[in-house]
């Protein structure tokens, strides 16, 4: 008897234990499944998908990756391709319309203006004997000598003008002689000392028609802004100008010498009196659409640089004269009566830009790409506060000042990315948009 109650009461404690294990399973599974049903409802989720879809309540990192957890939202909006979509805490720019004028300062040079050259040039060939002006840009007078110049071809023709005095041909030949003699350049009175004395003059002196500084160098056309502009130009806008553009065939821009033989047709040299200038100013060719022909404009120049000039802008160049140039140059008149703004002196001018419609935004909240521009135009939020910047190709103007105005391709109540270039990458653009 004693035997059997002992076990009756081992029976009653292993059923005892049994039933106590079996809630605390049971009790263990339900808590188990509260927690998963947590974990699904989560906000966090691992961005290398190390436990599948599992979510966490809570930030942190991953347990298997290590990697940190990132919103559910955040790791939506990162499904999309880089290229088109970015997340950043980055600041941002409100639009603002173009209201003030724009200007640029842009540097240059002086230069003669060429339409006040009066220009002498050989209506004969032959040798010069004599010269009476040595240096270029050298001031003379109307009427002052410049050079004596020997020509067969001119001898021949006052013997043939001395012979018909001497024969006393009709009046009629004799005034088509001195006529013939007027057009190439004979004066009146060297035509009356021929007729007195009834012998030729070997030499025939060539005077200035006008007062001003003498320029032997001389041009034959302007260099800046033709239709066809010649390849001779100015060199690169270092500044260091000199008094060069087409020469006429013969003098292969070279300043006249005694004893060197001319060509007819051959400008010989130029007088300008340099009381109106060019200053012909660089710039880039983004502004080249933002220039106002005739416009005023302010200019400084080196040598006196407390005085402001005031300028008219003349014409831009419509194609490039050098094969290497990137730079536009625009032609602006001078007043200079004083003779104060001095040939090949380097100036800067202050240039004021044609308003356009659009946006005015730092240059920094505009990627440019060549001949494209983009800016990040923030088009939400997420949970955690992160902007959402969507690529958006627009049409920038003219940039100055650290600003660019957007002309097309935003709207008034977008906000953009104030440094574009901290959200772009080299896939953006090789993928395209």
């Amino acid at each position: 008897m004693n035997m059997r109650g002992k076990l009756n009461s081992i029976s009653i404690i292993a059923f005892l234990l049994f039933v106590s294990v079996f809630s605390s399973c049971k009790e263990e599974r339900k808590e188990q499944g509260h927690e998963s049903h947590i974990k699904d409802e989560g906000n966090y989720i691992c961005a290398m998908r190390c436990e599948g879809t599992k979510t966490y309540p809570q930030p942190g990192n991953c347990p298997v990756c290590k990697m940190k957890l990132l919103l559910v939202e955040e790791e939506v909006v990162q499904t999309v391709p880089p290229n088109k979509r970015v997340l950043s805490r980055q600041a941002t720019v409100k639009l603002q319309g173009v209201s003030e004028q724009q200007f640029i300062k842009a540097p240059g040079y002086i230069d003669y203006d060429r339409n006040r050259n009066q220009n002498v040039s050989a209506r004969f060939g032959g040798r010069i004997e004599k010269l009476f002006v040595k240096y270029n840009l050298q001031f003379v007078t109307k009427g002052d000598k410049i050079l004596e110049l020997y020509s067969p071809e001119l001898n021949t023709i006052q013997e043939e003008h001395l012979f018909l005095l001497k024969t006393e041909t009709a009046k009629t030949l004799i005034e088509q002689s001195r006529l013939r003699l007027k057009l190439l350049g004979i004066t009146e009175q060297q035509i009356s000392l021929l007729e007195s004395n009834g012998t030729i003059a070997h030499s025939i002196s060539v005077f200035s028609p006008a007062n001003g500084y003498i320029l032997f160098k001389a041009e034959t056309q302007s260099t800046a802004g033709l239709e066809n502009p010649p390849q001779a130009s100015r060199k690169n806008m270092s500044m260091s100008a000199a008094v060069s553009a087409t020469q006429t065939s013969g003098s292969s821009g070279l300043q006249i010498r005694e004893g060197m033989y001319i060509s007819k047709g051959e400008v010989l040299f130029s007088v300008n009196d340099l009381q109106s200038v060019w200053a012909i100013i660089s710039i880039s060719t983004k502004y080249h659409s933002s220039i106002v022909l005739n416009g005023q404009i302010n200019i400084v120049s080196e040598l006196i640089p407390d005085k402001t000039y005031k300028g008219k802008i003349l014409l831009t160049e419509q194609t490039f004269e050098e094969k290497q140039q990137r730079f536009i140059r625009i032609r602006v008149e001078l007043p200079n009566p004083t003779i104060s703004i001095k040939l090949n002196s380097l100036v800067t001018a202050n240039i004021p830009l044609q308003s356009q419609p659009g946006f005015h935004v730092p240059a920094s909240a505009v990627y440019r790409t060549g001949m494209s521009a983009f800016v990040w135009v923030k088009t939400g939020t997420t949970k955690s506060g992160t902007g959402i910047f969507d690529l958006r190709e627009v049409t920038a103007g003219a940039a100055s000042n650290g600003t660019t105005t957007i002309v097309n391709g935003i709207a008034a109540d977008d906000e953009i990315a104030l440094h574009a270039g901290a959200l772009t990458d080299s896939e953006t653009f090789l993928n395209g948009n």
